[in-house]
Order: C-alpha cells, then structure tokens, then sequence
C-alpha cells in the first residue's frame, strides 16, 4: 500500500487562512439551504448547537466557472508541438483559457492572438527549471509577462525559494509543480516556498508519481501536511502535457482547474489562480461551492458521486453518498476541524478537489465581510 490517501500527519495547525477574492465573494447570493440528511458520524450530533464558539474564516458562493490548463509544454521547450498548435487543441476541447509553461522560455500570448476567440484567451507563463544538490525543482511562474532565470542551488529549499521568490517580485502567480517528480521536493522544503499560491496535487504526466510510494507521501498528502502546518497552498490538477501528437504518454485533457470568475478575461482569470478560488479536477465536475458561516456545501453534477470532506492532518471529517435527488452535500462545522475541503469522486473514479477554507474564532471578520483590498497586480 503506498502512502497515497492515507491520514498519517501530526503536524499542529496554524490558524492562519487562506487569502480571498472579497469583493467578488461578497458579490454572490447567499446559498440556497442544502437538504438536511440522517446523521452519518458524530459531528452531526452539534448541528442542533444554537452557538458555536467558531465558523468559516471566509465565505463564498460560486457558480460559474471557467476551465482551463496551468502546465502544458510546446516545442520550444521539451513538447512535440508548436505553441499554435498547442493552444488550438485547448480551444477546440471547450477550455476557457490556457498558460504554456515551456521550461525557461517565455511563450508570449500576444504572438498567439490570432488563435483567441470570445470563448477562450491565452495567458503568458513560465516553467522556471532549477536543481538543488542534484534533485529537480520546478516552479510554474503564471500570469508573467517575461522570462524568468533558473539555475543550479545548493539544497532543494533554496531552488524553491528562489524559483517562488523571483515569480512573486514580478508580479506572478507561483505554482509548485509535482513534488514527487524525482522525489525533488519533500515537505521540510516546502517551508521555502511559503509565499507560493498553488501546489500540484494531480497531474496528467505519468512519471511524476502523484500517489507517491511506501516511502513518500503523494501530492494530496503533502497538500495536507501543508496546510496543516500553516501554509496556504491551494492544490491544483494539471495536464504537464508534452504531446499532442497522439503518440506519447504525457497528452492533453487529463487534468485542469476551474477558475471561479464571472468574466473571462486574464485579470479575472490571475486573480482567481492568485487567491486560490478555484476548484481542481481529474473529470468530477461541480455546479457550484458555498460556504456560509458554518456550513461547507458543493453540487456535485454526477448523481453518484462520494464526497469526503477533510481537515487538518488529512483527517477525514464526514464521509457521504449523494442520495438520489439530493442536489447538494454539506458539512457542518462542530469544531477543530482547523480547515475544511472536500474531494469528489465519481463512481469511475474521476475527481475533484474544492479550496480548503480555514476555521476561525466565532469572533473573527470573514474575509466577505472585510473591505476588498487594493487591486494587485492583476486586479
């Protein structure tokens, strides 16, 4: 058995949260109420509790989503396709937006607007390569504008910290790209990597070993292990496609994310990869994620699906089945749970991971009820 899925992590939580979108958090509708089903563990014996001395640091209503790939790879780097070609076939499979991230070389999108059309955009990106006492380190800068440089580092740590800290100084979205790869990053380097947006947790590569091994955590654990010791990571799904060819093992369409905006457009698209509001994706799809004060609800699409809700240390909070005719499935707070997500699994194994949202104080400010802070760099 290898470590994948297993709950195994210790490490204490940090009550820090993830960042958030609040002016478009406070935009949304309040969520409809999820149908009340038959207690399932005991944490649905607190639901009756009038007060509660915690709830949801942030909340959020989303439904619409925009689809797209965050690590993908052309001939100008180590792909077997030109960069048209590559962000033809993303247009023409109903993706709403594409970063090419070949390995230090910038594609610029503004060469390829020609392949843009109402329904899909193309956004610039980077994967910067780095080795660090001989183990790969790869960080994809998203959003970025210009080439960013890579380099040889004494240790793993100080590769990831130089590869998320020159993204961040340019105004880019830094993504941490398959840990296991060569088993490159393990989780005491993560640490140097802190002020990265996102993390790999599943990947279309077949060499990347998302599931890890009897020796080594998979991505998902890892995910957890983070945040549990405080780090903000939102876990995204990627293709790290190289052919397009039809020949090759790493093809494209395996794996994405979506991008919670209203808009289809880059700012929209970085800002929601920078504040983490999007869910990921291996085929399980989502109609839309709420998250009131205590209560953590998603609409799965397939009527079959198993939802698991986790929080810190990988702990599995609430195990459910849809039930036929129920629209929704949700979580209730009842206390240390320290974050909550969830992972959707369709009955042909096809999953989806929603963002995980930190618990906070009864007394603490939701980020929704916080003003929205000045733009960034992409606001």
């Amino acid at each position: 058995m290898t470590w994948a899925r297993r709950v195994t992590y210790g490490v204490a939580v940090c009550g820090s949260l993830i960042s958030a979108s609040a002016a478009f958090s406070a935009a949304q509708p309040a969520p409809e109420a999820a149908p009340v089903r038959p207690a399932m563990t005991q944490a649905s014996a607190a639901l009756q509790t009038p007060s509660r001395p915690y709830r949801f640091a942030k909340t959020f209503d989303v439904h619409t989503f925009r689809r797209g790939n965050i690590h993908t790879h052309t001939s100008r780097s180590d792909g077997d396709s030109p960069p048209r070609t590559v962000y033809s076939w993303y247009r023409d499979h109903g993706y709403d937006f594409v970063i090419v991230t070949d390995h230090n070389r910038f594609t610029n999108p503004d060469e390829y607007r020609s392949v843009e059309t109402p329904g899909f955009i193309v956004i610039g990106g980077e994967e910067i390569t780095m080795r660090g006492a001989g183990r790969e380190v790869h960080v994809n800068a998203l959003c970025t504008h210009h080439r960013l440089p890579g380099g040889k580092f004494g240790t793993a740590a100080a590769a990831l910290a130089h590869g998320v800290g020159e993204t961040r100084r340019a105004g880019a979205i830094a993504l941490v790209n398959h840990p296991n790869f060569t088993w490159g990053v393990q989780f005491g380097d993560l640490s140097a990597a802190s002020s990265a947006n996102l993390i790999e947790i599943e990947s279309g590569h077949p060499s990347v070993h998302t599931e890890g091994n009897d020796s080594h955590p998979s991505h998902e654990n890892l995910w957890d292990e983070s945040l549990t010791a405080g780090q903000d990571f939102m876990g995204v799904a990627v293709d790290d496609a190289h052919n397009f060819k039809g020949t090759g093992k790493a093809g494209p369409g395996r794996a994405w994310v979506e991008v919670f905006a209203e808009q289809l457009d880059e700012s929209s698209i970085c800002s929601g990869l920078e504040t983490g509001m999007l869910y990921s994706s291996t085929g399980a799809s989502l109609d839309r994620i709420a998250v009131t004060e205590d209560t953590y609800t998603v609409w799965p699409q397939d009527p079959e699906v198993e939802v698991t809700f986790i929080g810190s240390s990988g702990r599995e909070l609430e195990h459910a089945s849809r039930y036929p005719g129920e629209p929704a499935v949700a979580y209730h707070l009842v206390g240390g749970e320290g974050y909550v997500r969830a992972r959707i699994v369709t009955p042909e194994g096809k999953l989806a991971f929603t963002p995980p949202v930190r618990v906070a104080a009864a007394n603490a400010l939701p980020v929704a009820d916080v003003a929205a802070p000045p733009p960034g760099p992409h606001g």
